[in-house]
């Protein structure tokens, strides 16, 4: 067989959203919609940050109208029982870094103690939200309060009390590694700067709160689970963890999800109750988080200390590096293993960076479990290792763009092997073009020179300037799944492992699909995927939608086409077809998808012939990297320090885009949640972990108004290690965000303020205000 190998350039092409039309319209499906015909499930979330629970009364609760049931966790079976963990670190890899977990037993239900306020403890069913809300407040939960952890710093003293009795303190991971002779170098050194840096808590906040839904087929005697996740396959193999169930006995279901942003790219709780009342009690089930629920019990991200010292010579060069970091993990987390790990990888930033000691620790506090937000690890170390270099560049009396051009990787370096492996355990090897050309691409399209034309528009302001350079690992594996199929109407139905969560996985897929099938878009359509239908797979997250699943859909359709090339050469009666320009040729004649779907009916002269249906894995040997460079011009407002952002730009390395309107829409949505952390989010908690950041009037986002126009500048690397060409970009835009802002916030008040956390406190940049006007 023969096939073209170039299809009708749909890939590269910003071809309208599908889903568009549907959402805008209002048409679309998320959880909430699911709610006919289902009664409501609620939970008794615990009230105390640390305590031992001495009783539960649920008598009234069970008397109350519309109530179909109360249930702690040992009716259901899941007393002390918890969620395992998602990813462990590759052998090569932990052994590499001297990278230990600790075991993890957070219960699914709290039994007799409580660990963070949220926790959930009692679940109970009413035939209504209302019914079901109203009998929440008729539990009644006692506790003894225990001494509360809530400073990671404090936790990891021996002096801490330890949270869990199976553990002898509260560390939940470390990792350490070194090369070169960092000790030497910084003996030596022109110029050393340290610092502690801190990145304080907050997370993604989508639009759509989480939800899920079940209910039990009496008939297959089996679940059927709709659940707005990123990661269905995880999710489903977490419940057969959990409950001893075979996969056959589950099918998860993806409907519309209104945001993920790695909140979703975790398992719940409330992903293994649900099930399981579902199949406890016969009903059908949902529930459907608030907003208040959210902002208390959902996962949420960054909350790391970075201690950091960086040497460098007398013109800017760097001679070593060592930073020691904390990530606070609260009361636990299933992705512990990946924060970790990407924190540590990424501290090594696109730089020539000849010795390097990185240590890392995860622990264990009285505050909301953590999850992957939103580059996870990625951007603290990225704001360690920038805000070090702004600092050194200072000390030196050299700009921040001279000291990220003496010490960027240019094309004359790259590839560039480091001395460590990847998590994968496959040595690290940055595979990009040439990092400093996007320094001067950044540099081209936010020159400096425009700070002076926002200070004479904006005189009420001190305007400055900031850059930060990122580094990022994309396209984890080790595989992705994707399914494709013929439709009796002669169109081709594609599905795939990674789950949608605003992505537009229905419009890019397809577009690959119908590139590599060499067939109008119109006749590809692309269906969410669910656990039964495409019994495998991994999820979306980590930057890897595009390069593993997209990949999968790509080889799926080259593995459609061999097969129907088969049934092409028995309806032709040909020893050798040809497939070209969507058809299959052979002597002179041509059949197309259409004919070959008309032969599979009943009459048809292929019938019996069996399905047109494909299932692939798509697998890579390692990562993909991609790399950047932010810009952006600011004011401090000079009476109040309130922050304006004016201007900003990013210029990034990726491979081909497959819709470059939908890579762009995920740059500037990545800078505006960066933007949001670098200002205004933080969940913040009292000494006793209670937190204070339960309302939208305490946790604050980012206004349209907060966020400008953002230049997006894309710098196409070559790109062999998969069949489509691409590297992830749905991270790049929130990276390094948090440093860029930071960087201009130095250069606007200058003298000796040196932002070191975040959000960057109004009050600090008041009394920084009042030092320079002194």
């Amino acid at each position: 067989m023969t096939s073209q190998t170039t299809g009708p350039g749909y890939v590269g092409s910003s071809v309208r959203r599908r889903e568009d039309e549907r959402m805008l319209a209002g048409r679309g499906r998320f959880l909430a919609d699911h709610a006919a015909g289902a009664h409501h499930v609620a939970f008794v979330r615990s009230t105390q940050a640390h305590a031992r629970i001495t009783s539960i009364d649920t008598s009234r609760a069970e008397q109350m109208p519309g109530v179909l049931g109360v249930f702690v966790a040992k009716d259901l079976g899941l007393a002390d029982t918890p969620i395992p963990e998602l990813t462990t670190p590759d052998p090569a890899f932990a052994a590499a870094t001297s990278c230990v977990l600790a075991k993890q037993r957070l219960p699914i239900l709290a039994t007799d103690r409580v660990y963070y306020v949220g926790h959930a403890i009692v679940v109970l069913i009413a035939e209504d939200r209302y019914r079901a809300e109203d009998a929440l407040e008729a539990v009644d939960v006692q506790y003894e309060p225990l001494p509360p952890v809530t400073e990671p710093l404090a936790a990891l003293e021996p002096a801490a009390p330890v949270l869990f009795d199976h553990l002898d303190g509260n560390e939940a991971a470390r990792i350490e590694f070194a090369f070169g002779d960092p000790d030497r170098a910084f003996a030596g050194a022109h110029c050393v700067v340290e610092n502690t840096y801190r990145m304080n808590r907050h997370g993604a906040v989508p639009l759509e709160c989480r939800g899920v839904a079940a209910e039990f087929d009496a008939r297959r005697q089996r679940v059927d689970i709709l659940t707005s996740t990123q990661v269905p396959h995880m999710v489903r193999n977490a419940i057969c963890a959990v409950t001893g169930w075979p996969h056959e006995d589950i099918k998860v279901s993806v409907p519309d999800v209104g945001g993920g942003f790695g909140t979703k790219a975790n398992v719940y709780a409330e992903e293994i109750v649900l099930p399981v009342l579902a199949r406890h009690t016969g009903l059908k089930l949902i529930w459907v988080e608030d907003r208040q629920e959210h902002l208390v019990a959902s996962a949420q991200g960054r909350d790391q200390i970075h201690r950091a010292r960086l040497a460098v010579d007398d013109d800017g060069r760097i001679l070593a590096w060592a930073d020691d970091f904390i990530v606070d993990i609260g009361a636990g987390s299933l992705w512990v293993a990946g924060i970790v790990a990407n924190t540590a990888i990424h501290l090594l930033g696109p730089y020539r960076v000849p010795a390097v000691h990185v240590k890392g620790r995860a622990a264990l506090t009285n505050k909301t479990l953590v999850a992957q937000y939103r580059g996870a690890g990625r951007p603290e170390a990225t704001f360690a290792l920038e805000r070090s270099l702004d600092a050194a560049a200072r000390q030196l009396g050299i700009s921040t763009e001279q000291i990220r051009r003496r010490n960027l990787l240019t094309a004359a370096d790259l590839p560039y092997p480091q001395p460590i492996p990847y998590r994968d355990g496959v040595p690290i090897v940055y595979d990009g073009g040439d990092y400093l050309a996007c320094l001067d691409s950044v540099l081209t399209s936010l020159p400096p020179s425009e700070t002076e034309r926002c200070a004479a528009t904006h005189p009420d302001h001190r305007v400055g300037y900031g850059l930060s350079s990122y580094l990022e690992a994309t396209g984890r594996g080790p595989h992705e799944t994707a399914r494709l199929r013929l439709l009796p109407n002669g169109h081709v139905e594609v599905m795939a492992g990674a789950a949608s969560a605003g992505q537009g996985h229905e419009t890019t897929f397809a577009q690959v699909a119908a590139d590599a099938l060499a067939v109008p878009f119109e006749r590809v359509h692309y269906v969410a995927s669910d656990t039964e239908r495409l019994p495998d797979g991994v999820g979306t997250f980590a930057s890897r939608s595009a390069i593993l699943a997209g990949s999968a859909v790509h080889q799926g359709a080259l593995e459609l086409i061999e097969l129907a090339t088969a049934r092409a050469r028995t309806l032709l009666g040909a020893a050798e077809v040809r497939y070209a320009d969507g058809a299959f040729h052979a002597d002179g004649r041509v059949i197309g998808w259409d004919a070959l779907a008309a032969a599979q009916r009943v009459g048809g002269d292929d019938e019996g012939g069996g399905a047109l249906d494909v299932s692939t894995v798509f697998r890579v040997c390692t990562v993909t990297w991609t790399m950047g460079v932010h810009a952006v011009i600011l004011g401090v407002h000079r009476r109040t320090g309130v922050v304006k952002v004016l201007r900003y730009a990013v210029s990034h390395e990726g491979g081909r885009e497959i819709n470059p309107s939908i890579v762009e829409g995920q740059i500037i949505g990545g800078v505006a949640q960066g933007l949001g952390g670098a200002l205004f989010e933080q969940w913040s908690y009292s000494k006793g972990g209670e937190p204070q950041s339960t309302t939208f009037a305490a946790y604050h986002l980012p206004l349209s108004t907060d966020v400008p126009r953002v230049r997006v500048e894309h710098l196409y690397v070559d790109t062999p290690s998969n069949p489509i060409g691409v590297r992830g970009a749905g991270e790049s835009g929130t990276i390094a965000v948090y440093a860029a802002v930071a960087s201009a916030v130095d250069d606007a008040i200058g003298g000796t303020f040196h932002v070191d956390s975040t959000p960057i406190a109004t009050g600090d940049l008041c009394r920084a205000l009042d030092a320079v006007a002194s």
